[in-house]
């Protein structure tokens, strides 16, 4: 059993991790003021499988507390991208306080939450930040939030299923099994050399859907428009290029064939993809549940994609047009 704090307590991530976590290990949240007023007054509610409903309790502080609680054994990082304030502002208290290191879980979707995580942890500690423990996350499931009479409530179904790999420091054998053992929680771990491509594999199931979330469709609606669907086609081509550019490749999880779905994407004519748009819809949504894509995510989603593209020279023409339409409308709205 570890002592865990989940730094994002009363968000989606972090209350999924928050409940799922304390079945064999203690598990305690740092968060907002609100979130934990939330928490505190009974109004945050876990929806699990649909079927079961509970108010959801947890022990927990202030962000501005940390510095005088004891240190924990692991951090689950389940803030909102970017990841470098936070860490900052967490770590340079720890490393004034001196002693172990906690073991550093990066949860957030996109491909730039490591890099930029070990480069505020240079900062912080210099050449020593390589014997730090940080491992990378990728959520398969989705976390859905709806509210009613003043409460909130997230969604999600059983089990929780995710991949996981060390990216720095040395983990002991079996160390990363142990925290996800006799939970709800369905981890396949990841030899380091693969977890880069994890990230990638994630971000593609990510990415898809967002060509539709772009004009406020679901991916199920979005599919079936030809026009919307062949930008999504050519969303993932252009990933699938960068991606290719850079020496990464797509892997395969169970229920999450991703390195089969960019192969399908690449390889087959748009009238065939077209034909077949039920069944790929059918690999994206499990766990979506119809969900429409988050946007406030795009500049991790499509703007990781036009990063990539830059960085190894293929154009990305379709995804920079997904990300102006996305940003016109809220500059629109605003």
């Amino acid at each position: 059993m570890k002592r865990i704090a989940i730094i994002g307590i009363g968000g989606r991530t972090g209350s999924m991790f928050g409940e799922e976590l304390k079945a064999d290990n203690s598990v305690f949240g740092i968060g907002r003021e609100k979130e934990i007023e939330d928490i505190r007054q009974g109004r945050l509610f876990l929806k699990i499988n649909r079927e079961k409903t509970v108010q959801f309790s947890a022990e927990m502080i202030k962000d501005s507390e940390f510095e005088s609680n004891p240190t924990p054994e692991a951090i689950f990082l389940c803030t909102r991208n970017p990841v470098a304030p936070v860490i900052k502002y967490y770590y340079e208290i720890l490393k004034k306080r001196g002693g172990e290191m906690p073991a550093l879980f990066i949860c957030q979707n996109g491909i730039s939450a490591v890099d930029e995580a070990l480069g505020v942890l240079k900062d912080i500690f210099g050449d020593s930040a390589k014997d730090l423990k940080v491992a990378r996350v990728s959520l398969f499931n989705s976390v859905e939030r709806g509210e009613d009479s003043g409460k909130v409530y997230y969604s999600y179904g059983l089990p929780v299923r995710l991949a996981v790999g060390p990216v720095s420091g040395s983990f002991a054998s079996g160390e990363l099994e142990g925290i996800f053992k006799n939970t709800n929680i369905e981890a396949q771990i990841m030899p380091v050399s693969e977890v880069k491509n994890m990230e990638r594999s994630k971000l593609l199931l990510n990415l898809v859907g967002m060509a539709s979330a772009s004009r406020g469709l679901t991916l199920e609606e979005g599919f079936k428009d030809k026009e919307v669907f062949k930008e999504e086609v050519e969303m993932v081509r252009e990933y699938a290029a960068a991606v290719q550019a850079g020496k990464g490749k797509f892997l395969n999880f169970p229920r999450y064939p991703a390195g089969l779905l960019a192969f399908a994407f690449v390889s087959l004519p748009l009238s065939v993809l077209f034909a077949l748009r039920t069944w790929i819809g059918g690999k994206i949504e499990r766990g979506r549940r119809g969900k429409k894509k988050d946007l406030g995510e795009i500049d991790y989603y499509n703007g990781g994609v036009v990063a990539l593209g830059r960085k190894n020279s293929v154009p990305t023409p379709v995804n920079e047009t997904i990300i102006k339409r996305v940003k016109d409308k809220v500059i629109k709205q605003i």
